[in-house]
């Protein structure tokens, strides 16, 4: 695809490109806009360097591309209703979002798009890993994708933020920071979602379910489960799939949560992180 307004440059990995020649702090016409959600949709994840947005900025720009939603379990910042701090302290040793998943596929409407933009970084670690699980659908066998998609997944926030989850220990707590709460009745809810999504826009298919956010299979255990999470979650994070974006302060990633998996890797103890994110509503997974 050729762009009047935006320069794309593909080579930073297996999936993603980097946009330059655009400043998101200001409005934007249709035109800009239409290029850029044309890039995504065909690179599923846009690296933006270099840009000032104040919380306003990164709500307007995310605005563009749909209804922005809130993120149930942070508090957000003053300037935005839609921007939630995402902090990892110095001395913290737990971060936040550090394993596989799409972002909060345990909502009824999971987001489409995530806007995360880095304020500070550390100098060395804290990149973000980032899957193309389309691709890795595509390379299943036939008889592998048909069984997945005969199949429902119950997908929950309980796994993480419920009474039994990852982030309610004091320890957790104390490292997520004082923004980290929410609503304890909907950290238990549940919603049933197909472990292979179709893409509203594309029609292209995607691996949908993950460890985090996917209880079960309908009607397996949890164990039995697990066994099919672990290997689709192995097979769609091996190299040919993956790019790993290195943060500078001034980087903006959106991603495509509906054929997306992304990792934030903790590997920068005793150093500061504080990033700034927004997500756009999406629909129903089908």
């Amino acid at each position: 695809m050729s762009y009047v307004h935006i320069e794309v440059d593909t080579h930073i990995g297996p999936v993603g490109a980097v946009v330059s020649g655009v400043d998101l702090s200001e409005q934007l016409n249709a035109e800009v806009v239409a290029e850029i959600h044309a890039a995504w949709l065909q690179h599923h994840v846009l690296f933006f360097r270099d840009q000032t947005l104040s919380p306003s900025a990164q709500a307007r720009f995310a605005s563009y591309f749909g209804e922005l939603d809130q993120y149930p379990f942070m508090q957000p910042v003053d300037e935005s209703a839609y921007v939630i701090p995402i902090i990892k302290e110095a001395d913290a040793t737990m971060n936040f979002g550090g394993d596989w998943h799409t972002d909060t596929s345990y909502k009824l409407r999971p987001p489409k798009a995530t806007l995360l933009y880095a304020v500070e970084v550390p100098e060395q670690g804290g990149d973000t890993l980032f899957a193309d699980a389309t691709a890795a659908y595509q390379a299943l066998s036939l008889a592998m994708r048909e069984s997945l998609e005969r199949w429902q997944g119950i997908y929950s926030p309980k796994l993480v933020h419920g009474q039994g989850g990852g982030y309610k220990s004091v320890a957790a707590k104390a490292n997520l920071g004082q923004a980290y709460g929410g609503d304890a009745d909907f950290a238990e809810s549940e919603v049933e979602h197909p472990l292979i999504r179709t893409h509203e826009e594309t029609g292209r298919k995607s691996i949908y379910c993950s460890k985090p956010h996917t209880v079960n299979i309908k009607g397996w255990t949890r164990d039995e489960s697990l066994a099919i999470f672990r290997f689709l979650t192995k097979h769609l994070t091996q190299e040919q799939f993956v790019t790993r974006f290195k943060w500078q302060a001034g980087s903006l990633a959106m991603w495509d949560n509906r054929c997306m998996f992304h990792n934030a890797l903790n590997d920068y103890q005793g150093h500061r992180r504080h990033m700034h994110r927004v997500i756009v509503k999406g629909e129903r997974p089908q």
